[in-house]
């Protein structure tokens, strides 16, 4: 599409909305259209910390709708959070504490699409879902599903990888030009110079326009649409056009660490910091203060580009709506699996509870019955599934944990959570207006933040706040103990949780994983950043682990 074309798109895009907002007074089993990228912020929205991001179908859905401050992924990583969306249920329930090949289709658990079918919705899910097993035609109640599980991996015959040989290509020959980088698979920042329409996220949104198109969406009950973007997830590979709007600005943010802030930290986040980071970090450790600036202006060049060629295909995707008259009956949700650390707090990834990566976008938008502004109240994926099903006319789903927030949607200033529990990685924290608290159920440890002093989390503070840590350690007994099933009995203190953290075979292979990665730390050179070497030695013997 050349330029003309997109400016049309978005011009018509914006008379769409303005076009709207008087049409819909009240939610009356509206479509769903459930938009998710992997791996952004909360921060990463114009009109919430990142305003040099061009994003206009954002900003128009940020405008025209409800953007809420403090939504909480509840387990910042990719399978573990969308088990949480599609399940209604937290980590200990359905398993996923990371990324593990377990089914999510478990008998005694929920499944959102299940629940909308028999509400009478059409089910669609477009681009990636990261459900195990990965391909099961039919098995997770989709009526429509086309399939994308990794942007440059190869995952067992996707649509994306037919889509690609329909083209003559494929994911390996697309791998070829990020090898030209010398950086290890899945770390590469590069300039995506293919024809665009190789582009993974670019099938997502050629798919859900072409749904759209030929007319798929049922015009005689209403329909659930997940669209699942895989950016701006790594490779960083940001169609040239968007990486240079970001890569030339003098002021980009590149990271907000204090050299050395891991060392006051849990070892989870230094094994964070060399799984999840691969061994960029390891070539990022090796660099010179200069490279290592360069390396983090790529990383968020590549990232923020991702979200602008994503945000091009928003646009076109409602657009479409518009033009089949599919619109009008649509409630937008925006928002991500997770979040992602892009070098705050000495990390790159995921996988802790810090803000940069528990807390996504969450936009809602539908004229008539959102009124538009910045929200500050807590909501949770694992409000999503009483959510969806609510505005499906089930108000009272069966086996859910969390709450539905139809009411906080309708209702400025009302409020359902007064605080968030995340579950990661075997960690369970709890975060409120002011402070943020850890209990890591392995090695024993301990972390607290105050976010009122301390918003980015640099100084974990627990030794000098333990009258704090006990009334925080209670509130998640509390709220642990009203979720238990049959009578089961909860510990007062959340470090000894061990056997109620799920299926015992999978916490089993969690504790077996976890301490092996701890001790290759211990095998580090105590020079290299956070919990490693001596240090990562004596983690291992306050625990226990041998």
């Amino acid at each position: 599409m050349n330029l003309t074309h997109r400016i049309i798109c978005i011009t018509v895009f914006i008379l769409m909305f303005a076009g709207c907002q008087e049409r819909k007074k009240e939610f009356n089993r509206p479509n769903i259209l459930f938009i998710t990228t992997d791996y952004t912020r909360g921060e990463d929205l114009p009109v919430t910390g990142a305003p040099f991001l061009h994003a206009p179908a954002l900003t128009k859905l940020c405008e025209e709708g409800a953007v809420f401050t403090r939504h909480c992924c509840n387990a910042p990583i990719c399978m573990p959070a969308r088990a949480t969306i599609a399940t209604g249920h937290y980590p200990h329930s359905h398993s996923l504490w990371d990324n593990r090949a377990i089914p999510l289709k478990q008998p005694g658990l929920p499944l959102l699409t299940t629940g909308l079918k028999e509400m009478g919705y059409q089910t669609v899910g477009i681009g990636k879902m990261h459900f195990h097993p990965f391909k099961s035609d039919g098995y997770y109640d989709y009526d429509i599903r086309i399939t994308l599980e990794g942007k440059d991996r190869n995952y067992r015959d996707d649509d994306y990888e037919k889509y690609l040989e329909e083209r003559g290509t494929s994911r390996k020959e697309l791998r070829k030009q990020r090898d030209t980088t010398n950086i290890p698979r899945g770390q590469s920042f590069f300039d995506w110079q293919l024809d665009e329409e190789f582009h993974a996220d670019a099938f997502v949104g050629v798919k859900t326009v072409e749904t759209i198109q030929n007319e798929k969406l049922s015009n005689e009950k209403p329909w659930f649409m997940w669209v699942s973007f895989t950016g701006p997830h790594n490779p960083w590979n940001a169609p040239e056009r968007f990486a240079r709007l970001y890569r030339n600005m003098d002021d980009l943010p590149t990271g907000n660490f204090i050299e050395g802030e891991l060392n006051s930290k849990p070892i989870d986040y230094t094994r964070h910091r060399y799984g999840y980071g691969g061994d960029l970090m390891r070539i990022y450790d090796r660099a010179t203060h200069e490279e290592k600036r360069e390396i983090r202006k790529n990383v968020r060049a590549g990232h923020y580009g991702m979200l602008s060629f994503i945000d091009e295909w928003i646009g076109k995707i409602i657009v479409e709506l518009e033009e089949k008259g599919q619109l009008e009956n649509t409630v937008i949700i925006f928002t991500s699996d997770h979040g992602s650390a892009l070098f705050d707090n000495e990390m790159l990834h995921k996988g802790a509870s810090f803000p940069t990566q528990s807390l996504v976008p969450f936009v809602v938008w539908n004229p008539g019955t959102i009124k538009p502004g910045l929200r500050t109240e807590f909501t949770t994926h694992v409000d999503l599934y009483s959510t969806f099903l609510e505005l499906a006319g089930n108000k009272n789903p069966q086996r859910n944990e969390g709450k539905s927030l139809v009411e906080v949607f309708k209702t400025p200033g009302h409020k359902v959570n007064d605080f968030v529990i995340i579950e990661s990685t075997m960690v369970t924290s709890i975060m409120n207006d002011k402070w943020l608290a850890g209990f890591h159920h392995i090695t024993k440890e301990v972390e607290l933040y105050d976010l009122e002093k301390d918003p980015m989390c640099h100084f974990n503070i627990a030794n000098q706040e333990r009258s704090v840590i006990a009334e925080l350690k209670l509130q998640v007994y509390e709220w642990r103990k009203g979720l238990a099933e049959n009578g089961k009995k909860i510990d007062e203190n959340p470090l000894f949780w061990y056997e109620e953290l799920g299926d015992t075979t999978t916490v089993s292979n969690y504790f077996k994983g976890y301490t092996k990665a701890f001790k290759n730390l211990a095998g580090m050179n105590d020079e290299a950043p956070g919990v490693t070497g001596l240090a990562a030695q004596k983690v291992l013997e306050s625990a226990g682990i041998e």
